[in-house]
C-alpha cells in the first residue's frame, strides 16, 4: 500500500498564481496613503512611473513571497515600512534583537484580529462594562493558552497615546467606515467568496451588525482604544514589537492566501535596486490563510461555549474580511494596485 500524502504535498504539486485583484486599487477610501499621490510627488515619495511598473511586475514574478521563518510562530501587521529596533519584554525586561523573523502578516497583528472576530462571532452585542481593551485581555490570555503567537508594531513617531500602528490608533474609526463603505466592501466580497457568496452573506450582515452595534456604544466600548494601551498590553504578554521607521510610502497591496508564506518586503525592496531602479515602492500585505487560522481558533472556542461551530467560523472569516477592507478604506484612498496570490482552483 503506498503511503499516504500530506496536505503539505498536496499542496506543492498545485499550481499558484499571481493575479491583479484590482490593478487600479479597490476605487474606496478617505486615507492619505495614495499611490496617485506618491506619483505626483516624487521628489517626496521616490515614486515614478518606471518604479511602479517594475514593482508591480516583481508581485506578479513571485520572487518576494518565501516561506515564514520556522521559529517564527507568531505574525505582525502588514505595514510596508522598515524596521528600526525589534524588541520584547522578558520578564519585565527589554531586550532587543538584531535580526527580523519572517513571519506572517495582518492588519494590526494577530491580536487585534482575534479580538475583532471574538467580539462578532462569540461576544455578541456590547454590555455597558465591556471595552475593547477588555476583549484583547482576555483573547490574550486564550492565545497564550494555546501557544498561539501574536506581535504588534509601533514606530519612531508614536507619542502619547498613539501607538504608531494605524489599525490600531483608529480601530474606532476603522469599525465605523465599515459601516460607511458598507456598499463597497461588500461588492469586494462577492469577487472574495465567489460563488460561495449568496452562503456566507448571513455571516456578513451579521459581521456589520456587530460593528453597529459597537459604534452605537462606542463611548464606552472604546473608551480603552487608544493604541498605547493595547501596545502596553503586547509588552506584558512577551510579544515581538517591530518600531518601524519614518513615512508611509505603500504604493501596492498585496494578499498572500498560501499557506506557511508570506511577501517579504525587504527582498522586494532587494529586488528593485537588482533591477537598476532609482526610487522606492512599499507594499501592505495580508496573509490571508493567517486569518483563517485566528477564525478556526475562535470557532473551536465557541464550539466549546456550544455554539454553532460553523456559524462562528463564518463569521469570524467574514470578520477578517470586512476589517480589513476597512482598514484599507480608512488608512488609504482606495488607488493602491492590489494583487491576490493563491492557488489555481
Amino acid at each position: 500500500m503506498p503511503a499516504a500524502t500530506s496536505r503539505h504535498e498536496h499542496d506543492k504539486e498545485r499550481t499558484v498564481e499571481i493575479v491583479e485583484l484590482a490593478p487600479d486599487g479597490l476605487g474606496f477610501g478617505e486615507g492619505t496613503i495614495s499611490t496617485q499621490t506618491q506619483l505626483k510627488n516624487p521628489e517626496v515619495s521616490g515614486l515614478t512611473p518606471e518604479v511602479l511598473h517594475v514593482g508591480a511586475e516583481i508581485i506578479k514574478s513571485g520572487k518576494p513571497f518565501t516561506e515564514v521563518d520556522p521559529d517564527a510562530n507568531d505574525d505582525g501587521c502588514g505595514d510596508g515600512r522598515p524596521t528600526g529596533v525589534i524588541y520584547r519584554f522578558v520578564e519585565g525586561i527589554k531586550k532587543t534583537f538584531k535580526k527580523s523573523r519572517r513571519r506572517a502578516k495582518v492588519f494590526g497583528g494577530g491580536l487585534i484580529a482575534a479580538a475583532s472576530m471574538y467580539r462578532t462571532a462569540i461576544g455578541g452585542n456590547v454590555h455597558p462594562d465591556e471595552t475593547v481593551l477588555g476583549d484583547r485581555e482576555m483573547v490574550a490570555g486564550m492565545l497564550d493558552k494555546a501557544g498561539i503567537g501574536y506581535g504588534g508594531h509601533t514606530d519612531n513617531h508614536a507619542h502619547d497615546e498613539i501607538s504608531g500602528c494605524g489599525a490600531v490608533d483608529k480601530y474606532p474609526l476603522i469599525t465605523a467606515n465599515a459601516l460607511a463603505f458598507r456598499t463597497e466592501i461588500t461588492g469586494v466580497l462577492r469577487t472574495v467568496y465567489g460563488e460561495d457568496f449568496s452562503e456566507r452573506e448571513g455571516a456578513i450582515n451579521q459581521v456589520f451588525a456587530s460593528y453597529d452595534n459597537q459604534v452605537t456604544n462606542s463611548e464606552t466600548y472604546f473608551s480603552d482604544a487608544a493604541g498605547s494601551k493595547t501596545r502596553d498590553l503586547l509588552e506584558r504578554h512577551g510579544s515581538v514589537i517591530k518600531e518601524l521607521n519614518d513615512d508611509h510610502l505603500e504604493d501596492f497591496i498585496v494578499i498572500n492566501d498560501i499557506e506557511g508564506t508570506t511577501f517579504d518586503q525587504r527582498a522586494f525592496n532587494d529586488e528593485l535596486k537588482s533591477r537598476g531602479v532609482t526610487g522606492t515602492a512599499q507594499a501592505f500585505v495580508v496573509d490571508a490563510w493567517r486569518g483563517r487560522m485566528y477564525a478556526d481558533f475562535v470557532a473551536d472556542i465557541a464550539e466549546q461555549k456550544g455554539m454553532d461551530r460553523d456559524l462562528a467560523y463564518q463569521m469570524a472569516e467574514a470578520d477578517f474580511w470586512v476589517r480589513t477592507l476597512a482598514v484599507s478604506g480608512t488608512l488609504t484612498k482606495g488607488d493602491l494596485p492590489v494583487f491576490l496570490r493563491r492557488y489555481q482552483a
